[in-house]
């Protein structure tokens, strides 16, 4: 899903047949398009599988079942169990436990002591702070959360787990915390620089052998750069001066090598691509069928009203599943008019021998063949699936949000939860509404359309399997 463009390379003369060796022929303006490495393109290949293996959604009842026997096995042997008999790291080896059995209070309380042992060493401090932050966001303990992370930052190496940890808070804070979430980034961003500068270092001068190996691995040069873009979107979305957002990107680049290897080049063009979109009016999407109404497509974006899009190919089965939730028709968030369409981007043919038949009351494989199939009579639009490039996607389901003047606010994937009522969906409409307010004053929703959602939306993280 990534979006691919070719790369400047020389190109060698050739002698043209029955030419004199001193006279080249014209040079070929042909450019071979830039490729991933084997190792790159397996895990690209590999992330359709993993996103649908990471959903709960879609585990097979065995598989639940077997989940829900973990979860009550760590509960009770974390119960059974006092963080003030545990010191060094074996508090974090329970604190580990706990979060297992989703008993965030001990977590809290056996990181909290961990953290702060007076000890020489601490080689698991990384972690003990990711758990730590990971319970107080699901105990929506917001200010604590935020006061750790910048913590965080400040007492360990900014390294993969470090990354994880900080971005889900960000995630978190991001529509119902705006100024936290970019507090956070600006503590944040000179160390992606930093990491940015000792990742181009390493491959002109590797590192020398280290007695003992990084805990965690370092992040990839793309990874880094998509976190910077992604603070430069939260910049916008803050309405931060231009001059500030300017000077994130500009960092950015600046930072980056002269020469890109495909593996960076790739994703960070990606990255490029979806941040140039934010602040301009919504793209022309290649819409081929509207599953609500086969007569015709709504318009895009919608007139005078928030218009939020949720876009995913076929092959996700979440994101299909999610499909039944789209309200049917315009709905309320603090009070402004709204509209939510999914975007079904078809990547394999449609099961044409399920939809010409009589009505079956079989159950249906959720597949991508039986996507079509599965969103009828919902709010979907069938799209190109070039369209997942053309908003530079790389995970899914993925938010699209624009204001009541079809300017694009709002572009980043989102969990499965995204249309629980006060989750991001509604978090995310809040804030555009805050920061674009409309001219126009919103209509009473008609009857039979869904009720106000609620004003003050209430953020809540994924679990992690």
């Amino acid at each position: 899903m990534r979006a691919s463009w070719a790369g400047v390379v020389s190109v060698g003369l050739c002698l043209s047949a029955g030419a004199q060796k001193s006279t080249p022929a014209p040079q070929s303006t042909t450019q071979p398009v830039q490729q991933l490495s084997p190792k790159a393109a397996y895990d690209e290949a590999m992330h359709p599988l993993e996103v649908t293996r990471h959903s709960f959604a879609n585990w097979s009842d065995i598989e639940i079942a077997a989940m829900k026997v973990t979860i009550a096995q760590a509960a009770k042997e974390c119960a059974a169990r006092d963080a003030k008999a545990f010191s060094g790291d074996t508090l974090v080896d329970y604190a580990q436990l706990c979060g297992l059995g989703q008993n965030w209070p001990a977590v809290k309380d056996a990181a909290s002591r961990y953290i702060a042992e007076d000890a020489p060493a601490k080689p698991r401090l990384n972690q003990a702070y990711a758990d730590l932050i990971h319970a107080e966001l699901y105990l929506k303990d917001e200010p604590a959360a935020l006061n750790h992370s910048k913590e965080m930052l400040a007492a360990v190496p900014y390294d993969t787990l470090t990354a994880e940890a900080i971005g889900e808070a960000m995630e978190y804070m991001q529509f119902v915390h705006t100024d936290d979430a970019l507090a956070l980034g600006t503590l944040r961003e000179p160390l992606i620089l930093a990491q940015m500068a000792a990742r181009i270092a390493e491959t002109v001068a590797p590192p020398k052998v280290e007695a003992a190996p990084p805990s965690e691995p370092p992040q990839p040069l793309h990874e880094l750069y998509a976190a910077g873009m992604a603070f430069a979107a939260l910049q916008q979305l803050a309405k931060a001066p231009s001059a500030e957002v300017a000077a994130t990107v500009s960092a950015l680049d600046a930072a980056l090598p002269a020469t890109l290897e495909p593996d960076d080049a790739l994703p960070i063009a990606t990255a490029r691509t979806r941040y140039a979109l934010l602040g301009k009016r919504l793209p022309p999407i290649a819409a081929t069928a509207f599953l609500d109404s086969p007569g015709g497509l709504p318009s895009l974006p919608a007139a005078n009203a928030i218009t939020a899009l949720l876009l995913f190919p076929d092959w996700c089965a979440q994101c299909v599943r999610m499909g039944t939730q789209f309200p049917q028709t315009v709905f309320l968030v603090t009070n402004q008019e709204s509209y939510l369409y999914g975007l079904l981007a078809e990547t394999v043919a449609q099961n044409k021998a399920k939809t010409g038949g009589a009505a079956s009351t079989a159950p249906i494989l959720i597949e991508a063949a039986n996507a079509e199939l599965l969103l009828h009579e919902t709010p979907t639009l069938v799209v190109d699936p070039k369209t997942l490039e053309q908003f530079g996607v790389t995970d899914v389901p993925f938010l699209i949000v624009t204001d009541t003047r079809g300017v694009v606010r709002v572009l980043q994937p989102v969990g499965e939860d995204a249309l629980t009522p006060g989750s991001t969906v509604d978090s995310a409409i809040a804030r555009v509404v805050a920061q674009w307010p409309s001219v126009r004053v919103a209509r009473p929703a008609p009857d039979g359309a869904p009720g106000p959602k609620p004003t003050s939306p209430t953020p809540a993280p994924v679990p992690r399997p």
